[in-house]
Order: structure tokens, then sequence, then C-alpha cells
């Protein structure tokens, strides 16, 4: 009697289940698909903010590809020059339960991962600090140093990505790196 019980069960609780899942994935589905531009494959020269001027330091090749049912956005690096630059691949997904898209960020060198939170600023504007996540760097000083990440659409062909940084918890922020995207066609 026991396992007909459980038989039953089962059947009744699986179509729940199914459509409480499929109502559950709609808003991080559509939260997702506003970043739908970003895919593909883009040609990126990068740059460092030094003396008061920008400076190329490298160019790679960057893949964005939907992952995890298209709730995740991954970056992938390929082609860098010079080869010992910096790399950081990002992954991007958005929390419902919270309303904010979520980043995280692992680098080659420390092999830190640095967790972002953020929303679109405006409608080409897409910005997430680490002001929240405790996720920020320890300065020789002692201080602590946070990164704010801006991507910016300039049109269908070209993003900006800018990161700043700030050492004094998010009071003010000073350019650092950017990245200028070129669509790869």
């Amino acid at each position: 009697m026991k396992k007909i019980l459980f038989v039953v069960a089962i059947i009744f609780y699986s179509p729940f289940i199914a459509a409480q899942t499929s109502e559950i994935e709609n808003v991080p589905l559509e939260k997702m698909a506003m970043l739908d531009s970003i895919l593909g494959k883009w040609h990126t020269v990068q740059y460092a903010y030094e003396n008061d001027a920008w400076k190329q330091i490298a160019t790679s090749k960057v893949t964005y590809s939907k992952k995890l049912k298209g709730k995740m956005i991954a970056e992938e690096i390929h082609d860098l020059e010079p080869d010992n630059v910096f790399i950081v691949e990002t992954f991007i997904s958005y929390d419902q339960y919270r309303n904010l898209y979520r980043i995280a960020a692992v680098d080659d060198t420390f092999g830190l991962k640095d967790i972002y939170e953020g929303d679109f600023i405006s409608p080409e504007k897409f910005q997430v600090t680490n002001l929240r996540a405790g996720t920020n760097f320890p300065t020789d000083d002692g201080g602590e140093m946070y990164f704010r990440l801006t991507f910016t659409e300039i049109d269908n062909d070209t993003r900006e990505f800018l990161v700043e940084r700030s050492t004094d918890n998010g009071m003010s922020w000073s350019p650092m790196n950017m990245n200028k995207m070129s669509r790869e066609k």
C-alpha cells in the first residue's frame, strides 16, 4: 500500500513542480534576454588609464555565449596579444529574488572570484559594483579597493566596457581600464 501511495504522490507532484519551475524561469529568462545584444564574437582593444590618458595595452577576441538554458552568459577570452596581460573572464546571471544582475569575475593572476551586483542605469548602460559583495581587493596601504564595471552599447556592433576603482567605499570613482569592442562579422 505504501508503494502505491508514493507513486500516486509523484504523479501529482511532478506537474506541480513543472508548472512552478516554468513560472520561476520566466523572470531570469526575460532579464537575461535584455543582454542578448552582447552575445557573439567580438574584437577587443584594451586600454589602461595612466597619467590622465588612455594607453593601449592589448587586443583579444572575446566570445559571449548563453549557458544553463539561457540563464547565464559566459565570457571566453582568446587570442590575447600580448599574452602576459591580466585576464578576467565573467559569468552573468540574474537574481530574481533580489532584482539585480550578478557578475562573477575570475582572473588568471590572483585566481580570485569577484562578485558584482547591479542593473541597467539607462537603456544602453549596464552597471555593476562589488561594493556589497565583500570581494574587494586589499591595497598596499591597508585600505580597500572596489570596482565598478559599466557596459555601454554605442550601437549594435560597438561596445565600451569601463572599469573604475574606488578606495573610499564608492564615494568617488577613477578610471582604470577600458575595452573597446567591435563585433566580428
